[in-house]
């Protein structure tokens, strides 16, 4: 999966992808309260009431500073993009999903399989089972 850096690969395990880059995308780059109970906070407002239960358990309560530049904009719907094929989203899947071209998810299809062929000295792509 993707790598991400500092807290958000602490989040992102305790939430998903998914839910980090809706978080990142709204609040990236800001300092985040993480409330000591999740009713009615910014945080499940963003990410959902369980989810960000989830988060006050793993991170506990307090603040915290967000990193921001990888998670908007192109490189955002590029990593999202990136991580959805390794998942074994579909070309369409992922387009739609990241308000992408077919041709650019292909694209980056193309570059996932090279990484992997550099890795593995094969050609052939290797689907997560």
């Amino acid at each position: 999966m993707t790598e991400l850096p500092g807290v958000a690969a602490e989040i992102c395990e305790a939430i998903g992808m998914e839910l980090t880059v809706r978080l990142l995308r709204r609040r990236g780059g800001c300092e985040l309260n993480i409330p000591r109970r999740a009713p009615g906070s910014l945080l499940a407002e963003i990410i959902g009431e369980e989810a960000a239960q989830v988060l006050i358990a793993t991170l506990g309560h307090g603040r915290i500073v967000l990193p921001c530049a990888s998670m908007r904009g192109a490189k955002a719907r590029r990593s999202e993009a990136k991580a959805m094929l390794m998942a074994g989203h579909s070309l369409q899947q992922v387009a739609l999903a990241c308000d992408l071209h077919t041709r650019t998810v292909s694209k980056y299809r193309a570059e996932l399989e090279r990484e992997d062929e550099a890795v593995h000295g094969s050609r052939q792509y290797q689907l997560p089972l």
